[in-house]
Protein backbone atom coordinates (compact mmCIF):
# COMPACT_ATOMS: atom_id res chain seq x y z
CA UNK A 1 0.00 0.00 0.00
CA UNK A 2 1.35 3.56 -1.02
CA UNK A 3 1.89 6.30 1.28
CA UNK A 4 -0.44 8.44 0.01
CA UNK A 5 -2.93 6.16 -0.21
CA UNK A 6 -2.58 5.09 3.66
CA UNK A 7 -2.41 8.38 4.33
CA UNK A 8 -6.08 8.76 2.93
CA UNK A 9 -7.53 5.93 4.91
CA UNK A 10 -6.14 7.06 8.08
CA UNK A 11 -7.86 10.37 7.76
CA UNK A 12 -11.21 9.13 6.44
CA UNK A 13 -11.12 6.31 9.77
CA UNK A 14 -9.93 9.60 11.75
CA UNK A 15 -12.33 11.96 10.35
CA UNK A 16 -15.80 10.39 9.22
CA UNK A 17 -16.79 9.07 12.18
CA UNK A 18 -17.10 12.46 14.10
CA UNK A 19 -18.85 13.81 11.08
CA UNK A 20 -21.32 11.18 10.91
CA UNK A 21 -21.86 11.47 14.79
CA UNK A 22 -22.12 15.31 14.35
CA UNK A 23 -24.76 14.72 11.28
CA UNK A 24 -26.70 12.01 13.15
CA UNK A 25 -27.19 14.35 16.31
CA UNK A 26 -28.55 16.99 14.14
CA UNK A 27 -30.89 15.26 11.77
CA UNK A 28 -31.96 12.40 14.20
CA UNK A 29 -31.78 13.83 17.77
CA UNK A 30 -32.33 17.19 16.84
CA UNK A 31 -34.19 16.27 13.77
CA UNK A 32 -33.21 19.74 11.88
CA UNK A 33 -30.94 20.57 8.75
CA UNK A 34 -27.90 22.10 10.59
CA UNK A 35 -27.79 25.74 9.24
CA UNK A 36 -25.39 26.57 6.78
CA UNK A 37 -24.57 22.67 6.03
CA UNK A 38 -22.87 23.49 3.23
CA UNK A 39 -20.56 25.94 4.48
CA UNK A 40 -19.71 23.05 7.34
CA UNK A 41 -19.36 20.24 4.99
CA UNK A 42 -16.92 22.43 2.89
CA UNK A 43 -14.88 23.06 6.16
CA UNK A 44 -14.77 19.67 7.16
CA UNK A 45 -13.62 18.95 3.54
CA UNK A 46 -10.74 21.67 3.79
CA UNK A 47 -10.05 20.01 7.31
CA UNK A 48 -9.90 17.28 5.93
CA UNK A 49 -7.79 18.35 3.14
CA UNK A 50 -5.23 19.47 5.69
CA UNK A 51 -5.12 16.68 7.54
CA UNK A 52 -3.96 14.62 4.57
CA UNK A 53 -1.42 16.40 4.05
CA UNK A 54 0.56 16.79 7.35
CA UNK A 55 0.07 13.14 7.91
CA UNK A 56 1.54 12.91 4.20
CA UNK A 57 4.26 15.33 5.13
CA UNK A 58 5.05 13.61 8.60
CA UNK A 59 5.17 10.19 6.96
CA UNK A 60 7.62 11.11 4.39
CA UNK A 61 9.88 14.13 6.01
CA UNK A 62 9.19 14.62 10.02
CA UNK A 63 9.46 11.13 10.97
CA UNK A 64 12.17 10.07 8.65
CA UNK A 65 14.12 13.20 9.58
CA UNK A 66 13.32 12.73 13.50
CA UNK A 67 15.05 9.14 13.32
CA UNK A 68 18.32 10.64 11.40
CA UNK A 69 18.68 13.07 13.53
CA UNK A 70 18.52 10.49 16.72
CA UNK A 71 21.05 8.49 14.88
CA UNK A 72 23.57 11.15 15.13
CA UNK A 73 23.11 12.81 18.20
CA UNK A 74 23.79 9.16 18.91
CA UNK A 75 27.00 9.89 18.03
CA UNK A 76 27.68 13.33 19.53
CA UNK A 77 29.55 14.45 22.73
CA UNK A 78 27.11 14.64 26.12
CA UNK A 79 27.18 18.28 26.23
CA UNK A 80 26.77 19.29 22.16
CA UNK A 81 23.59 16.53 22.83
CA UNK A 82 22.11 18.21 25.77
CA UNK A 83 22.24 22.02 24.14
CA UNK A 84 20.75 20.97 20.77
CA UNK A 85 17.52 19.26 22.18
CA UNK A 86 17.31 22.09 25.18
CA UNK A 87 17.27 24.29 21.40
CA UNK A 88 15.43 21.57 19.48
CA UNK A 89 12.72 21.72 22.49
CA UNK A 90 12.03 25.27 22.24
CA UNK A 91 12.14 25.38 18.45
CA UNK A 92 9.40 22.80 18.20
CA UNK A 93 7.06 24.69 20.14
CA UNK A 94 7.14 27.81 18.43
CA UNK A 95 6.04 25.61 15.85
CA UNK A 96 3.28 23.72 17.23
CA UNK A 97 -0.36 25.65 16.14
CA UNK A 98 -2.10 24.45 19.37
CA UNK A 99 0.52 26.24 21.57
CA UNK A 100 -0.52 29.69 19.98
CA UNK A 101 -4.04 29.02 19.87
CA UNK A 102 -3.91 28.46 23.34
CA UNK A 103 -1.89 31.37 24.02
CA UNK A 104 -4.53 33.30 22.38
CA UNK A 105 -7.34 32.41 24.06
CA UNK A 106 -5.07 32.77 27.73
CA UNK A 107 -4.76 36.74 26.37
CA UNK A 108 -8.41 37.39 25.82
CA UNK A 109 -9.95 35.54 28.65
CA UNK A 110 -7.11 37.32 30.89
CA UNK A 111 -8.16 40.53 28.99
CA UNK A 112 -4.82 40.52 28.08
CA UNK A 113 -2.92 40.62 31.64
CA UNK A 114 -1.54 37.04 30.25
CA UNK A 115 -0.09 37.89 26.91
CA UNK A 116 0.80 35.04 24.79
CA UNK A 117 4.29 36.69 23.85
CA UNK A 118 4.91 35.53 27.33
CA UNK A 119 2.85 32.54 27.59
CA UNK A 120 4.62 30.67 24.27
CA UNK A 121 8.35 31.48 25.87
CA UNK A 122 7.05 29.56 29.16
CA UNK A 123 5.58 26.95 27.25
CA UNK A 124 9.07 26.02 24.64
CA UNK A 125 11.20 26.54 27.56
CA UNK A 126 9.31 23.98 29.74
CA UNK A 127 9.75 21.75 26.67
CA UNK A 128 13.25 22.39 25.97
CA UNK A 129 13.91 21.21 29.58
CA UNK A 130 11.59 18.27 29.13
CA UNK A 131 13.93 17.13 25.92
CA UNK A 132 17.06 17.65 27.99
CA UNK A 133 15.57 14.93 30.58
CA UNK A 134 13.94 12.76 27.71
CA UNK A 135 17.90 12.44 26.38
CA UNK A 136 19.87 12.24 29.41
CA UNK A 137 17.33 9.17 30.63
CA UNK A 138 17.97 7.45 27.44
CA UNK A 139 21.97 8.46 27.56
CA UNK A 140 21.97 7.13 31.20
CA UNK A 141 19.17 3.94 30.86
CA UNK A 142 17.00 5.75 33.67
CA UNK A 143 13.91 3.91 33.57
CA UNK A 144 10.76 6.27 33.05
CA UNK A 145 9.38 6.37 36.77
CA UNK A 146 12.09 7.97 38.06
CA UNK A 147 11.30 11.19 35.94
CA UNK A 148 7.56 11.09 36.20
CA UNK A 149 6.99 10.19 39.79
CA UNK A 150 8.94 12.84 41.29
CA UNK A 151 8.06 15.31 38.36
CA UNK A 152 4.38 14.73 39.15
CA UNK A 153 4.87 14.87 43.17
CA UNK A 154 6.21 18.41 42.48
CA UNK A 155 3.60 19.30 40.03
CA UNK A 156 0.99 18.34 42.65
CA UNK A 157 3.02 20.57 45.25
CA UNK A 158 2.84 23.51 42.94
CA UNK A 159 -0.50 22.64 42.74
CA UNK A 160 -1.21 23.67 46.04
CA UNK A 161 0.78 26.50 46.03
CA UNK A 162 -0.21 28.11 43.19
CA UNK A 163 -3.17 30.51 42.11
CA UNK A 164 -6.04 28.46 41.42
CA UNK A 165 -7.03 30.39 37.79
CA UNK A 166 -3.15 29.00 36.63
CA UNK A 167 -3.81 25.31 37.37
CA UNK A 168 -6.16 24.20 34.31
CA UNK A 169 -4.11 26.94 32.50
CA UNK A 170 -0.71 25.25 33.40
CA UNK A 171 -2.44 21.49 32.74
CA UNK A 172 -3.93 22.65 29.44
CA UNK A 173 -0.60 23.99 28.65
CA UNK A 174 1.03 20.34 29.11
CA UNK A 175 -1.54 19.22 26.82
CA UNK A 176 -1.09 21.63 23.92
CA UNK A 177 2.59 21.01 24.20
CA UNK A 178 2.25 17.09 22.88
CA UNK A 179 0.80 18.48 19.44
CA UNK A 180 1.09 16.87 16.24
CA UNK A 181 4.83 18.49 15.30
CA UNK A 182 6.19 17.33 19.05
CA UNK A 183 4.93 13.94 18.60
CA UNK A 184 6.17 12.69 14.37
CA UNK A 185 9.39 14.89 15.57
CA UNK A 186 10.56 14.85 18.71
CA UNK A 187 9.29 10.92 19.29
CA UNK A 188 11.06 9.77 16.33
CA UNK A 189 14.12 11.63 17.65
CA UNK A 190 14.81 10.01 20.66
CA UNK A 191 13.48 5.96 19.27
CA UNK A 192 16.10 6.62 16.75
CA UNK A 193 18.68 7.81 19.39
CA UNK A 194 18.04 4.96 21.81
CA UNK A 195 18.40 2.41 19.10
CA UNK A 196 21.31 3.70 17.86
CA UNK A 197 22.74 3.98 21.22
CA UNK A 198 21.91 0.40 22.22
CA UNK A 199 20.49 -1.87 19.15
CA UNK A 200 16.68 -1.97 17.66
CA UNK A 201 15.81 -3.92 21.06
CA UNK A 202 16.35 -0.19 22.97
CA UNK A 203 14.11 1.36 20.95
CA UNK A 204 11.34 1.34 23.08
CA UNK A 205 13.58 3.44 25.62
CA UNK A 206 12.88 6.54 23.65
CA UNK A 207 9.50 6.35 23.72
CA UNK A 208 7.85 8.11 27.22
CA UNK A 209 9.08 11.58 25.69
CA UNK A 210 5.52 12.57 25.13
CA UNK A 211 4.81 12.20 28.71
CA UNK A 212 7.94 14.21 29.89
CA UNK A 213 6.91 16.81 27.70
CA UNK A 214 3.42 17.04 29.04
CA UNK A 215 5.20 17.34 32.46
CA UNK A 216 7.19 20.23 32.49
CA UNK A 217 5.60 22.94 30.62
CA UNK A 218 2.97 22.14 33.51
CA UNK A 219 5.28 22.82 36.10
CA UNK A 220 6.34 25.87 34.51
CA UNK A 221 3.11 27.11 33.81
CA UNK A 222 2.64 26.98 37.80
CA UNK A 223 5.75 28.44 38.92
CA UNK A 224 4.83 31.53 36.48
CA UNK A 225 1.54 31.85 38.13
CA UNK A 226 3.56 31.52 42.02
CA UNK A 227 6.46 34.55 40.58
CA UNK A 228 3.45 36.28 39.56
CA UNK A 229 1.27 36.25 42.86
CA UNK A 230 4.44 37.48 44.59
CA UNK A 231 4.89 39.98 42.35
CA UNK A 232 2.08 41.37 42.81
CA UNK A 233 1.60 40.86 46.56
CA UNK A 234 5.29 42.89 46.63
CA UNK A 235 3.85 45.90 44.62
Amino acid sequence: MSIVLHAILEVIEATLPVLALILFFQLVVLRRVPPEILKMLLGAGIAMVGFFLFILGAKISLIPMGIHIGDVMAAGSPIVVVLFALVLGVAVIFAEPAVRILAVEIENVSSGSLRKRFIVPVIALGVGFALVFAVLRILNGVHLGYVLVPGFVIILVLTLLAPKPFVPIAFDSGAVATGPVAVNFVLPITTGMAISLMGEQAGVLGFGVVGIIAMFPIAFMLILGIVLRGRTRSE
